[in-house]
């Protein structure tokens, strides 16, 4: 009876144990503090044109942008199964399209959780609930200083693509890169706007637990490249926009002077695409003087193909008037395109002068600029720093003289050398009085005739 018992005992044991190694269980890759260490790859930005032939903005080539990693980009490690944010992050060792990322985490992985890689990092000393993250691209840097970049990678944990592992990121959402070719390098673009793009977004883990949603939040973003072009005439700026949806969206260019405008639909836009625009598109190719003797001046002097036309890019790229202007100009609001210039070419003694517009980047106005401009009404003056005015730059000019400036800058031309001595002729552009104002008389009282009124 004993023995019995105990064969009894000894089947039910074994029994019990050959059923523990029958049992899958997801053995634990990484429990408490680990180490990790992986190669990350970026790919490749393709520069694509407009879609729309009949754009003024066309891209003269195609060409392919290589987005970097900078020293010191952090990851952070999202295990996507579980929800949980690892803690710690990774660091990138260097530079580069492809560099390697390692760091101290803290937390749990399984064979067979999804691993997401995520940047930017969401910074945190241990283990938590993922809460997402609240992306500004408008500041956001990302990487090469410039570039407003979200990206993400993937992988099946097991013991080969968990440790040691290289891992192709890819853009977790459309980002928009302008790259404006032909700007004449001394041209000043204060700004691009582009509306309806996505100045900020939220991310959060998706319902299948595999993957992210974004949710993006419309509105403008101004980007401010750099005052002028690189010596070949290139710039770049960068905007975040949404990955989906059929908006159209706008570019404007503002110089300080000019507004220009484009449209560009969301057909092209797919993760990590750009958009390239030759700027010449929006400059004028065929600028039109108001004073024929002004336009044949410029076209003897600054016609630089000979095709008979001025182009902005053309008259931009001007930093000097080789002579004197010809006598008898009436009119030179255009010399406001001659970005080039810093210092005015002279006036003087042009007695027949009634307007002149002066460029926004001018800094000088030479002594005696405008002497003898007895005709001399309107002066327009779009620097918003008041130039260094010389001497005698007005002596025998207009009573009727009006000097009109930015009006968030009037208070410091009235106080500014020079200019504080021409108070009562300074006004604010918002201030000007219309001093040309047309009167339709009824019929029979002045013979049906329009007449000009000065009041």
């Amino acid at each position: 009876m004993r023995r019995s018992l105990i064969t009894q005992a000894a089947v039910t044991s074994l029994w019990i144990l050959l059923s523990s190694c029958t049992k899958t269980e997801s053995p634990v890759l990484a429990f408490g503090d680990f180490n990790l260490t992986l190669t990350a790859n970026l790919p490749e930005m393709p520069v694509m044109d407009s879609v729309d032939s009949s754009a003024d903005t066309k891209a003269s080539t195609l060409y392919t942008v290589r987005i970097k990693w900078n020293a010191g980009d952090k990851l952070s490690v999202v295990n996507l199964t579980t929800g949980k944010l690892l803690g710690g992050y990774l660091l990138a060792n260097s530079g580069g399209t492809s560099t390697t990322f390692s760091g101290s985490l803290q937390g749990t992985v399984n064979n067979g959780d999804q691993i997401a890689y995520f940047y930017p990092a969401v910074e945190n000393e241990s283990e938590m609930d993922f809460p997402g993250i609240h992306i500004d691209m408008s500041s956001q840097k990302g990487t090469s200083d410039a570039v407003p970049l979200c990206v993400y990678a993937i992988i099946t944990a097991d013991e080969n693509a968990f440790n040691n592992t290289q891992i192709s990121f890819s853009y977790l959402m459309s980002y928009f890169m302008i790259g404006m070719s032909d700007i004449p390098a001394s041209a000043k673009i204060v700004s691009v706007r582009l509306t309806n793009v996505t100045d900020t977004f939220d991310v959060s883990i998706n319902a299948g637990c595999n993957g992210f949603n974004v949710t993006t939040h419309t509105g403008d973003i101004v980007l401010t490249p750099n005052l002028s072009a690189s010596a070949t005439g290139v710039r770049t700026v960068y905007a975040a926009l949404p990955g989906a949806g059929s908006a159209q969206r706008k570019a404007v260019l503002e110089t300080g002077t000019m507004t220009f405008e484009t449209d560009f639909g969301s057909s092209a836009l797919k993760n990590g695409y750009a958009y390239n625009t030759n700027v010449s598109g929006f400059l004028r190719d065929d600028l039109a003087f108001k004073d024929i003797c002004v336009q044949q001046y410029c076209l003897d002097h600054f016609d630089a193909n000979g095709d008979g036309k001025l182009t902005m890019v053309e008259i931009a790229s001007v930093t000097s008037f080789p002579t004197s202007l010809p006598k008898g100009i009436l009119c030179f609001n255009e010399l406001e395109y001659f970005y080039g210039l810093t210092m005015l070419p002279s006036f003087a003694n042009q007695t027949s002068l009634r307007e002149v517009t002066i460029p926004i980047q001018i800094q000088v106005i030479p002594d005696e600029a405008f002497a003898g401009c007895c005709s001399l009404t309107e002066l327009y003056l779009r620097p918003s720093v008041p130039p260094q005015l010389g001497s005698n730059a007005f002596v025998d000019k207009s009573d009727e003289l009006k000097i009109i400036v930015p009006d968030e800058s009037l208070l410091d031309y009235k106080n500014a050398d020079g200019w504080k001595d021409l108070l009562t002729f300074i006004y604010g552009a918002s201030e000007v009085p219309d001093s040309n104002v047309r009167i339709n008389a009824e019929e029979g009282s002045m013979g049906s005739e329009d007449v000009d009124v000065t009041i």
